[in-house]
């Protein structure tokens, strides 16, 4: 058919020449309306290909907008609704003043859009309300924008249907949020989210169960007055609900046992506890970046000093060589004494008795061993070497 179409404006315009206004916006509304005919038969592949083809064949064609709108309706019968929600708002942002920006159809198919992009209750799945809620705030943030824009066109009762039942969806995670506080202890986290809850979706049709789940958890924390005006607001805004005679019996078992109402009864302290201060690490205990650069000085010192014995002196054989005593010398043994004597000055006598014959004994031989080595005598004559010449030390 395209192929048809190509060659009859060939010759046309062979003939007479191009006639823009009217070939082009022909063939665009040719195309328009088997996009239409097509999203009629429910056959959507069919009318996206249609109308994308006239968006991008014909981009200054009065068509161009009506095809942009069918590619949107596409979007969202093929439930791809989050490119359904960006193709609506584009084409209000695009085109103010068509006909179905103006009534306010468009942008409430864009929050219909971001509402049916949001979670439900599938099998096999948690249940909407334990899921994420993102998606239905952003609902909310789209009809706010309807109603400070397009309040009072034919789609607002549609518009307030919708926000009831977003609030609806939104409360009941509230409630579900306030139960799993309670099954954890958590009583005050319960009553902020229920009071919360009370105040911003009052008049959705669960206030019979937000009023009594926050007048029990009052009971709990030990607020009888806050618990007894709950439980009296239940019965009177409720009394055909079965939370309502429930409230009823509730407020008789509290008149028998905590009496009359009493504005000035004691409160118990519900002030948030404050977070304990962590236990400061003593001395030695905290293992920081000075620890660490100990640690490292340490079995580095160490390493060092192994290396320092493993180049130990060794013999003319090789073997290595026992570190021997460094002997005294008379200078040596003269400080001692020295410095031995402001210690004990009775015992003088005795440690230079001592000490006189070790350098004697031993100061010789190591002369006489500095001898044989020059030599390279073997090892057994230069240890038995310095008893034979004992004697003449002597």
């Amino acid at each position: 058919m395209a192929l048809s179409l190509a060659v009859a404006g060939g010759a046309s315009a062979c003939a007479t020449g191009p006639n823009l206004s009217s070939d082009y916006s022909q063939t665009a509304r040719e195309n328009y309306e088997l996009a239409q005919a097509s999203f009629d038969n429910q056959d959507w592949e069919d009318a996206a290909a249609y109308a994308r083809f006239v968006r991008e064949r014909f981009p200054y064609s009065r068509y161009v907008r009506e095809a942009k709108l069918l590619e949107a309706r596409v979007l969202y019968e093929l439930k791809e609704y989050p490119s359904a929600q960006d193709a609506f708002r584009m084409f209000m942002a695009e085109h103010p003043t068509h006909e179905h920006v103006v009534n306010g159809w468009v942008p409430y198919m864009v929050a219909v859009s971001a509402y049916m992009a949001s979670p439900s209750s599938v099998p096999f799945l948690p249940p909407h309300f334990q899921r994420d809620q993102e998606l239905l705030r952003q609902t909310l943030m789209e009809l706010e924008v309807f109603f400070d824009r397009y309040s009072g066109t034919r789609m607002e009762p549609l518009a307030r249907k919708l926000e009831a039942e977003v609030n609806r969806r939104l409360l009941e995670h509230e409630l579900y949020v306030a139960r799993f506080h309670l099954d954890r202890d958590r009583p005050e986290a319960a009553i902020m989210r229920l009071s919360s809850a009370h105040d911003r979706y009052a008049g959705i049709g669960l206030d019979a169960e937000v009023l009594f789940l926050l007048g029990i958890t009052y009971l709990r924390v030990g607020e009888v007055e806050l618990g007894r005006q709950t439980f009296t607001e239940l019965q009177m805004q409720h009394p055909a609900h079965h939370h309502g005679e429930q409230a009823k019996l509730y407020l008789k078992y509290m008149d028998d046992r905590y009496g009359p109402p009493d504005p000035n009864r004691p409160r118990p302290d519900r002030t948030p506890p404050m977070p304990e201060v962590p236990a400061q690490s003593k001395e030695g205990e905290f293992k920081d970046w000075r620890w660490r650069k100990a640690q490292r000085d340490e079995k580095r010192d160490a390493k060092i000093e192994a290396e320092r014995e493993s180049l130990a002196p060794t013999d003319a054989v090789g073997t290595p060589k026992a570190k021997p005593k460094q002997p005294e010398t008379e200078t040596e043994t003269e400080t001692e004494t020295e410095t031995e004597q402001p210690e004990a000055e009775p015992e003088q006598p005795e440690s230079e008795v001592e000490a006189q014959p070790e350098p004697e004994t031993e100061a010789q031989p190591e002369a006489e061993i500095e001898q044989p080595e020059a030599e390279a005598q073997p090892e057994s004559e230069v240890e038995a070497q310095p008893e034979a010449s004992d004697p003449e030390a002597a």
